[in-house]
């Protein structure tokens, strides 16, 4: 699925860089860029409603902020409960994850502790189901194939061979985990 070809303003972009995406709502810190609302996601809370969007993309934005936590509890909280938040980061082991713009820093198991499949209490009510996480590589080690290994070994990749054969980035798809509202009495 192409994440930026879904239709309706159920679609929030964050970090959109000044492209033109008429479907979605934009936000950025950058008002020259020209999103929809200018906002830091670095400060909470952000300014939408809860439950609002069906999809929510982060590509290339999460690596940038101060602190990841208030930026997922806000996904978590503006996230329809079957919503998707599409998360792209550059990997701990790339070229580009160097730069000095870049505050934080992911490999495969970056997200775990925010998974309900995990017994760790990161926040009580603020957990996810991962829907796909996948490591990409430059398309030399794509022809070798090596990626699919890779993936379905990432504790072996991230122990023994991040640094020899680098990965480019880190996809991950993500549901928020709700519970359901209680009856009023």
């Amino acid at each position: 699925m192409n994440y930026f070809e879904c239709q309706g303003k159920e679609k929030l972009i964050i970090g959109h860089a000044g492209k033109s995406h008429p479907e979605a709502v934009t936000v950025d810190i950058e008002p020259q860029h020209r999103p929809d609302v200018v906002h830091d996601i670095n400060r909470a809370p952000w300014p939408f409603r809860d439950n609002q969007f069906k999809k929510i993309i982060c590509h290339h934005v999460i690596e940038h902020l101060n602190d990841l936590h208030p930026a997922i509890d806000e996904l978590h909280r503006v996230c329809h409960p079957q919503g998707e938040i599409y998360i792209e980061v550059p990997h701990h082991s790339a070229w580009l994850a160097k730069s000095p713009y870049h505050k934080l820093y992911f490999g495969y198991f970056s997200f775990d502790e925010l998974l309900a499949s995990n017994s760790g209490s990161w926040q009580m009510g603020k957990k996810f189901e991962l829907i796909s996480r996948e490591v990409t590589f430059h398309v030399r080690f794509r022809r070798l194939f090596l990626h699919k290994v890779f993936n379905k070994c990432p504790l072996t990749y991230e122990r023994f061979w991040t640094y020899l054969i680098p990965a480019e980035h880190l996809k991950i798809i993500l549901r928020p985990v709700k519970c359901p509202p209680s009856p009023k009495k």
